[in-house]
């Protein structure tokens, strides 16, 4: 529903073939609106960074949750703090070319990025949907510059057949704009608006949206795809052969020691999505190394994890192809009696 038209609109003014498309209202009296040609949007906000002393900041949702919808179904989505008219002029006249012809030829430092919790939720909510394998689609810490040599790193970028999606994991406060004040979302809303310049549709997901895995796992569906076929490989290089991360080296060696202390059975405790299962594979690796009786018995709770690990075991682990079993724990249950002995890494 089309909201009324507040009286000597500057934005409507200014550029006559946009329409006010709708209008959201905060707690604290700020208020943002959304004007659109059928093509791209403009968000214009006002007074959305002021916090009453002792008044309780306003859902951040409220910000994602609406800029995501409506960053799949327009080409470009650029936001303002307010109506800042050489700003807006600028962004709506350039055309994708004239902003890259800015840039020098950059590259990605994820690699050997560390992932923040918060990082850490959001590759565990993607690996359920697409598959752990999936983690290899996902660009971290892809950097962009503007026109004036800003540089900027997104969190995520995803390669796909017909255009680049960019993801922000939003912690509340780092990135709310009534906790980190006027200067601190304008620098925001300068990355989001050099993304929509590149081409670049950005999607952002916060500690609120990550903490609910239903609908998390349903957003990324609806904006990234439902499988990833049409997704391109040049992400996350989690299955490295010389090099692991330094917590998985330090779990390798404390399960090590223990086995040399006589104990069998080892539990590994780790944020999710921080390499268990590659921790488990070099376990493996290094304790069949010599042993003609070698067996092993992978037990997974379900056949999504045993899909990848199969597929685990066909690239990294093939010389032991033929002694590693991969069961489910009900499996297990049935018959523990004909596996007594061997070696059960549960996941």
């Amino acid at each position: 529903m089309v909201e009324s038209i507040p009286e000597k609109d500057q934005f409507l003014i200014a550029y006559p073939n946009y329409v006010l498309r709708e209008t959201v209202t905060y707690p604290n009296g700020g208020v943002s609106r959304f004007y659109d040609d059928g093509v791209d949007m403009v968000i214009i906000d006002d007074e959305i960074c002021s916090c009453r002393e002792g008044e309780q900041i306003f859902p951040y949702t409220l910000i994602t949750d609406k800029q995501n919808h409506y960053m799949k179904i327009y080409r470009r989505v650029f936001r303002f703090l307010g109506f800042d008219a050489e700003t807006i002029e600028k962004c709506l006249q350039k055309g994708r070319q004239e902003v890259l012809h800015f840039t020098k030829k950059i590259s990605e430092r994820g690699e050997h990025a560390d992932s923040s919790p918060l990082e850490l939720l959001f590759e565990q909510n993607f690996t359920d949907v697409y598959g752990m394998r999936a983690l290899k689609y996902l660009q971290k810490e892809f950097r962009i510059s503007d026109e004036d040599g800003n540089n900027y790193f997104l969190d995520y970028l995803i390669d796909t057949a017909d255009s680049r999606v960019a993801i922000e994991e939003n912690g509340i406060h780092y990135h709310h704009p009534q906790l980190i004040g006027i200067e601190g979302y304008r620098k925001q809303l300068r990355k989001q608006n050099t993304c929509a310049l590149w081409g670049l549709k950005l999607y952002r997901f916060s500690t609120e949206d990550c903490r609910f895995k239903d609908r998390i796992e349903d957003d990324i569906r609806s904006y990234l795809g439902k499988d990833t076929s049409g997704f391109r490989e040049a992400g996350l290089l989690l299955e490295r052969k010389t090099e692991l991360y330094e917590h998985q080296e330090i779990s390798l060696a404390q399960i090590e020691e223990r086995r040399e202390r006589g104990i069998r059975a080892f539990l590994i405790v780790l944020p999710t999505a921080a390499g268990k299962s590659r921790i488990v594979e070099e376990d493996i690796q290094k304790f069949a190394a010599g042993k003609e009786q070698f067996r092993a018995l992978i037990l997974a709770p379900n056949t999504n994890i045993i899909a990848d690990w199969k597929e685990r075991i066909d690239k990294d682990l093939q010389p032991l192809q033929d002694r590693i079993d991969i069961k489910t724990y009900s499996y297990a249950v049935r018959h523990y009696h004909e596996k007594q002995g061997i070696i059960i890494p549960i996941l």
